[in-house]
């Protein structure tokens, strides 16, 4: 059966704000990679290497870093991701492996579920997704086993994590100007769905739901 353009995405289907979309994700995928395969290969290696093959998906788009480094979203963006700079395997799945695969799951489901998008950045948008699940169910065994569940697992959760949510704020003036009207992203939506999410992740592995969402309200406010 032949492919269509919804299965197989083209460069020049892409756009110029679809290319900066792609560009910012490719920043949070190559730090989630790297720390992976430093310090967590049972991420990197999770549904066959679903994230290795990710990052090479979008280092193949023609995107552009000089236009992300000239977007508002660049100053929120250097500083989030130098406090994920996670230095032990415990770190690496507590900020990438759950909260920022949760964060970007909740930007790739709404921009696979945007008719304001080409077919080609919702067909990426599910690859994007579908690899992350991956590493997220990954993640979820291997945190059990490293890290334990419960409250001990809160205890570590909010010490690793408190500084990273916390810089997500600054985050949603800039996404909702760069991706607001042209993708229908805005940043409410899409911490509706990550903190939905990772609820969820987090009562799997046995915190309380009530001490999770005090942790993000709390954090997210720099308290």
């Amino acid at each position: 059966m032949a492919s269509t353009d919804a299965d197989e995405p083209t460069h020049a289907q892409l756009d110029a704000d679809e290319l900066l979309l792609w560009a910012l994700m490719a920043r949070f995928e190559h730090l989630a990679l790297d720390r992976y395969t430093a310090l967590s290969p049972a991420l990197a290696a999770a549904g066959d290497g679903a994230k290795r093959a990710w990052v090479a998906r979008l280092d193949a788009l023609p995107t552009d870093p000089a236009a992300l480094a000239a977007s508002p979203l660049a100053p929120p963006v250097d500083v989030l991701l130098a406090r994920a700079q996670s230095a032990d395997e415990t770190a690496v799945l507590l900020v990438q492996g759950l909260v920022l695969e949760h964060l970007g799951q909740s930007i790739y489901r709404i921009a696979q579920g945007t008719e304001r998008a080409s077919a080609a950045t919702r067909a990426l948008a599910a690859e994007g997704l579908a690899a992350s699940r991956q590493v997220t169910a990954a993640a979820g065994r291997r945190t059990a086993d490293v890290v334990g569940s419960g409250e001990d697992l809160y205890r570590t959760f909010t010490d690793r994590t408190h500084d990273v949510l916390g810089a997500l704020d600054a985050l949603a003036d800039p996404v909702d100007a760069v991706f607001g009207e042209r993708f229908g992203l805005r940043f409410a939506d899409v911490m509706g769905e990550f903190v939905a999410d990772l609820i969820a992740a987090g009562t799997a592995l046995g915190m309380q739901r009530r001490k999770i969402v005090a942790h993000l309200a709390g954090a997210c406010m720099g308290l």
